[in-house]
């Protein structure tokens, strides 16, 4: 009985250890393309202010 509760407890251990890394994975590419599109504005914003007449 002992046993099959370590064995919970370490796989419970490992599912969350993965879950966290997912999490901070799908984070980081939220803010990657958060990142990206306020880049692109504002090389957009640049370009169209130099093109003006």
């Amino acid at each position: 009985m002992e046993q099959n509760q370590n064995d919970n407890y370490i796989t419970f251990e490992l599912n969350m250890k993965l879950q966290m890394r997912d999490y901070r994975i799908v984070l980081g590419l939220k803010r990657t393309w958060i990142l990206a599109i306020i880049v692109g504005v504002i090389q957009l914003s640049v370009w169209i202010i130099k093109n003006r007449p």
